[in-house]
């Protein structure tokens, strides 16, 4: 059976979908991190195997006619062939199938059934903004963990450190907030603090956890989360201004990919609030198709 295959792989896991010709998914599976600016290519390569492997070890005769695969970390020329060639390696295509990778933006619009324009927003793990008209698109945001990815788990997570921190060493009083994240991370006295920025600040992936815990916080109406998500939805919707500036929309259709940014509580709320500032008109929608399910369809559309 000739097969289309879809990936989105981030900074903590890599999803795959199989759509047969009917566009129908037949096969998902969820492995480890694929994204390239968290992970080498020899780990990118081998989460996609772990995700394969189980569907073509029962199907060995079918094939793969295409890929669309939407990675973290893309940015350059070179990332997209790297992949590429990574995904050609692979035992499981035909030998004329059609591979494109690109960042996962990408995939992320289309899971919004914006193939032809729109807008994407990812607050994940990291955070992008990407959208496109029927002419050019613009990417804003989503240069890597070293710029701050300022609106993104990692975001949040590296500023809660940074306020317990602040709250052992005496700067601030101690809350719930601060040794809630303290306990996380193993703050127990200011001495720990080197070791754990050391830890913590280096690992996109393990920094991002503690992103749920600021949202707690800010839905608990706790001041300094609530500074903290304030910087952050400002920085994400700074990201689509930032989109909606340079391309000419005439479908205003947004859609937020990630389970920061379509968490409810007071990050989605200042989110969407901050949004509508930038164009009342802005359409925000949840993804329609699963962003690996829209890869898929994607890649059906790469063989037309």
């Amino acid at each position: 059976m000739g097969l289309y295959l879809g990936i989105d792989g981030g900074g903590t896991k890599t999803k795959v979908a199989l759509m047969n010709e009917n566009d129908k998914i037949v096969y998902t599976c969820v492995s480890g991190p694929s994204s390239i600016d968290t992970v080498d290519l020899k780990t990118t390569k081998q989460a996609f195997i772990d995700a394969l492997k189980p569907y073509f070890n029962s199907h060995p005769n079918d094939k793969i006619n295409a890929a669309f695969v939407g990675l973290g970390g893309i940015v350059f020329d070179h990332d997209c062939s790297n992949v590429e060639d990574l995904v050609k390696e692979l035992p499981y295509l035909n030998e004329d199938a059609v591979i494109v990778a690109r960042n996962d933006m990408e995939n992320a619009l289309y899971s919004g059934g914006c193939f032809e324009e729109g807008i994407s927003l990812i607050c994940g793990t990291g955070m992008v903004a990407f959208g496109k008209d029927k002419n050019k698109s613009h990417k804003s945001a989503g240069w890597g963990y070293k710029e701050g990815e300022l609106g993104s788990g990692f975001h949040l997570g590296r500023e809660a450190i940074r306020y317990a921190i602040r709250a052992f060493d005496g700067r601030y009083e101690k809350d719930e907030f601060s040794i809630e994240v303290a306990n996380t991370i193993g703050l127990t006295t200011a001495t720990d603090i080197i070791p754990i920025m050391d830890d913590y600040y280096g690992n996109r992936t393990k920094t991002a956890s503690l992103a749920p815990i600021v949202t707690k916080y800010a839905n608990k109406n706790n001041e300094f989360a609530k500074r903290i998500v304030d910087l952050a939805t400002d920085e994400s919707a700074l990201a689509v201004r930032g989109v909606y500036n340079n391309i000419n929309l005439r479908n205003k259709t947004l859609v937020i990919i990630g389970s920061l940014g379509n968490a409810l509580g007071y990050y989605k709320d200042e989110l969407h609030r901050k949004i509508k500032l930038i164009d009342p008109h802005i359409n925000i929608i949840k993804p329609i198709f699963d962003p690996a399910d829209a890869a898929a369809l994607m890649a059906k559309k790469l063989k037309k």
